[in-house]
């Protein structure tokens, strides 16, 4: 085949007595990588996001699970990961390569791994609310934004000190809801 013709993939999936196609492109899965799965892939829209933090994160957290929830079509529960369901550890580690916190995924992205460090722990409620907004971002397929116009530009303040806006760019939700 020549390798300028686009391949379209179409994968059928049934669950319960519906029928849900996926079509994509390998152009699409290059671009993309493992930021093409989606929840229903995995049979559910249930991710569990294991908390292993101390108690200065548990409000942060929450809020950001609910904020994020709202974007990716997810159903983010507290509590231990399941076999079968996509999960999301948040621990208090300071191997994060020098950032307030750091995210890692498996191929597939069906378990991540959030990182915060001590340091975050010492900040203001807001900051680590936008910082595990963030996070939650990456973990959920978002990438960082050039421009501080939501909660994936790359640092946890803008050019003017200020917190990044609490939202997501149109091209952020869709990455999100596609996840």
């Amino acid at each position: 085949m020549h390798p300028s013709r686009l391949l379209r993939v179409s994968v059928t999936l049934v669950l319960a007595s519906a029928s849900v196609t996926v079509t994509t492109s390998p152009a699409v899965a290059a671009e993309f990588g493992s930021f093409g799965t989606t929840p229903r892939l995995l049979g559910t829209s249930i991710v569990y996001v294991e908390e292993h933090v101390g108690e200065r994160f548990d409000s942060a957290l929450r809020s950001s699970i609910a904020f994020v929830d709202r974007y990716t079509g997810s159903d983010m529960r507290l509590g231990r990961c399941r076999t079968g369901y996509r999960c999301i550890r948040v621990v208090q580690s300071n191997a994060t390569n020098g950032h307030g916190a750091w995210t890692s995924w498996t191929y597939g992205r069906k378990n991540s791994e959030i990182r915060l460090s001590a340091t975050l722990a010492r900040k203001n409620w807001y900051t680590r609310r936008s910082i595990i907004d963030h996070e939650l971002g990456h973990a959920n397929g978002a990438r960082h934004n050039s421009r501080c116009t939501s909660r994936m530009w790359p640092d946890y303040r803008c050019r003017n000190k200020r917190l990044p806006a609490r939202t997501f760019t149109t091209a952020e939700r869709s990455a999100l809801a596609r996840w």
